[in-house]
């Protein structure tokens, strides 16, 4: 687990973190399309990825510090605090690209149904 509390600050501080250090090679929801792809760097992998998802929070801590395969080491860039952030922010950004009916809060799950019936049908389409 994360040893630090987490809270809101935080999570705002992993989003800025992740945007600046992560983003760039494993994408803004961390699907691995990050714009060095486009540069040639195809062993970028998805942290969406199940293996990912269901890693240790020190595994990744450790893969953050030292590197691993083609990423390099962040330890030296990324004081500690701001490594447990990042963690918090792609746990959050994980659970995004993964989420159920049953994730949502029940106390929500109106709002859910509200937003189901306002999206427009799909129009078929004119030949």
């Amino acid at each position: 687990g994360i040893p630090i509390p987490v809270t809101p600050a935080l999570m705002a501080r992993g989003e800025q973190r992740f945007n600046i250090n992560c983003a760039v090679c494993h994408g803004p929801l961390a699907a691995g399309d990050g714009i060095v792809k486009q540069y040639g760097l195809t062993t970028v992998i998805s942290l969406q990825d199940d293996r990912i998802r269901n890693m240790a929070d020190g595994e990744i801590f450790n893969t953050i510090t030292h590197g691993k395969n083609t990423m390099m080491a962040y330890g030296p860039r990324v004081v500690v605090q701001d490594r447990w952030a990042i963690i918090c922010y792609l746990r959050a950004l994980q659970r995004s690209q993964h989420a159920s009916a049953a994730d949502v809060p029940p106390e929500h799950e109106a709002d859910l149904a509200k937003k189901a019936e306002a999206a427009p049908a799909a129009s078929p389409v004119k030949k």
